[in-house]
């Protein structure tokens, strides 16, 4: 496969360059130096520590082995180049990496990680060709801040050392088996990278944040196959979901804390069993929005993870939602169950069923909305501000409800 390669160690002075950095700079300076068709299989403890800069590979391949070990690559590209195979215990490491860049690379059965700075990918294929349900081996891209664009991924595990994880018209699929986990920030600094997927296809997508402690997850114009689920990850700050009309999506159970925000998306698909269209634990943020989000009447939306029977146990002691605030919606069945919020908005939205029973909330305002029927067994708010024309256009039911005249004093302190 790689016999019409040179081995690396007949390219003379590059040779040298690659290993002895400051040779290279004394011999040849800053300039971009370029090296083609090279094969780096045959080599001993050449390339431990080193350092390359401002160095162009094309079509050249790369052993995943400890026998790459840099400690800094800075200014590199690597277009058409293969990496792997490789042991499972050991990566090629690119040590500290600033401003890399790989385009038309394959990575097979091999880890490839960079410390500290960013990497970007274009137009790569991932592949791990020796999964299977009796082989469970993982092989990883690791990085810093990582950037993917137009590649394919296939049973591979992505780490995310620190800061980003950002992948854009990706197909990704996910490591089939057991709850390892795919894409994660849990071992080195949790709770510090952002993870962004944009019109990216993400299979398996029930098992690709298992176990990740993260700082802020988007998605944008993706598609899943399978239930993309949070439930056993963990997102500190922020959630942002926009434009998702393909796949099932369960986001509960992540402790964020800051908001949550649900834009531009249209659930339909129902999946395992379930007869909910999307699942959302969106009271705990400090702020939820959710706008321009249309639904079928397949199944329910569900925006707090509460049901008919949860019970008392899982009121929060203290209340942290500030605004739970939907504006713009067409929802056919609407779950808002157990809500505790100091302001529940609805603004322009158009219902079937919308159940918000045994809540626990400051303000309640409702306009210019429309509801076949509005449940509020059973919910205590401070305040009431239902506008006529909402309040006539379906059933209310109260049993147990202060509506409409209030005065429940919310257990938690109003941040205004």
């Amino acid at each position: 496969m790689f016999n019409t390669k040179k081995p690396i160690r007949e390219f003379g002075k590059l040779y040298e360059y690659l290993i002895d950095h400051n040779l290279r700079i004394r011999e040849r300076g800053t300039g971009h130096l370029y090296i083609e068709d090279a094969d780096f299989t045959e080599i001993g403890q050449e390339f431990i520590n080193a350092t390359w800069y401002r160095i162009v590979f094309k079509r050249c391949h790369f052993p995943a082995s400890y026998l790459i070990q840099l400690q800094e690559t800075t200014d590199c590209m690597f277009m058409y180049c293969e990496f792997g195979p490789g042991r499972l215990d050991v990566a090629l490491s690119f040590g500290k990496m600033k401003n890399g860049m790989f385009q038309h690379c394959k990575f097979t059965n091999g880890s490839v990680s960079s410390g500290e700075g960013n990497t970007t990918f274009q137009k790569c294929e991932f592949e791990n060709s020796v999964i299977s349900d009796s082989n469970k081996r993982s092989y990883t891209l690791a990085g810093d801040t990582l950037l993917l664009e137009d590649c394919k991924l296939k049973d591979f595990e992505l780490l995310c050392d620190d800061t980003k994880l950002h992948m854009k018209r990706c197909e990704y699929k996910a490591i089939g088996y057991g709850k390892a986990g795919s894409i994660s920030n849990r071992y080195t600094k949790p709770y510090t990278a952002d993870f962004i997927f944009e019109n990216t296809s993400l299979q398996v997508a029930e098992l690709i944040l298992w176990g990740s402690k993260i700082n802020n997850l988007t998605l944008r114009g993706c598609k899943t196959k399978g239930t993309f689920s949070t439930q056993q990850s963990s997102i500190k700050e922020s959630i942002t979901l926009e434009n998702l009309k393909v796949g099932a999506y369960f986001i509960a159970q992540t402790g964020t804390e800051k908001r949550i925000t649900i834009r531009e998306c249209n659930f339909s698909e129902l999946v395992n069993d379930t007869d909910r269209l999307f699942y959302c634990s969106g009271d705990y943020a400090n702020e939820f929005l959710m706008e321009r989000v249309e639904s079928s009447n397949a199944g329910a939306v569900n925006l707090t993870g509460a049901g008919p029977k949860t019970t008392e146990k899982a009121r929060l002691a203290v209340t942290r939602n500030q605004t739970f605030t939907l504006r713009n919606c067409k929802i056919p069945h609407l779950m808002v169950h157990c809500l505790q919020s100091h302001n529940l908005v609805i603004e322009n939205c158009e219902f079937g069923k919308l159940e918000i029973p045994n809540g626990r909330i400051g303000n309640v305002t409702i306009k210019n909305t429309k509801f076949d029927s509005l449940d509020l067994t059973n919910t205590l708010a401070t305040k009431f501000e239902i506008d006529s024309a909402s309040a006539a256009s379906g059933k209310i039911v109260t049993a147990g409800s202060n509506y409409p005249q209030g005065g429940y004093k919310i257990d938690g302190v109003s941040k205004g």
